[in-house]
């Protein structure tokens, strides 16, 4: 519990510097708890739809590792990873996602049918723990934008 409780820490810095960007904030970090990469959104920042935390943080773990597999790391996110996300953490094989607040049905990596996983042979742990002051963060963030 020690790796999510001091990503929550991290998220509640984080988030105040980014008030303007989607509150979605990610780690990578190897399974004894090293902070490997951090990334928040930059989708608002950049206009580009694909600047997803998720994307970002995977991109620093693999320049730093010098690989094209996460095999020994963990993902820690803010939301659950999207569709676009879910890809890239099926290609590069991360074991495990963790993740605070639930992407609406069909809209996230916990929509992925058993079938589409099976066929890129890898079977990630999506572990969810509800919290609260994040999704609150969400939907402050998207009440304001419509």
């Amino acid at each position: 519990m020690f790796l999510y409780e001091s990503f929550l820490e991290r998220y509640s810095k984080e988030i105040s510097k980014y008030q303007n960007e989607i509150p979605s904030y990610s780690e990578i970090m190897t399974k004894d708890g090293s902070l490997v990469s951090s990334s928040f959104n930059s989708v608002e920042q950049t206009l580009n739809p694909t600047k997803h935390s998720e994307i970002l943080a995977i991109e620093m773990a693999l320049g730093k590792i010098e690989g094209r597999y996460l095999t020994e790391h963990i993902l820690i996110t803010a939301l659950e990873p999207c569709l676009l996300c879910a890809g890239a953490i099926l290609r590069v094989k991360l074991p495990e996602v963790v993740y605070f607040v639930p992407a609406k049905p069909g809209e996230g990596i916990s929509s992925y049918t058993t079938e589409s996983i099976y066929l890129m042979n890898h079977f990630p742990k999506c572990t969810l723990i509800p919290k609260s002051h994040i999704k609150f963060e969400f939907l402050s963030f998207f009440k304001e934008k419509r």
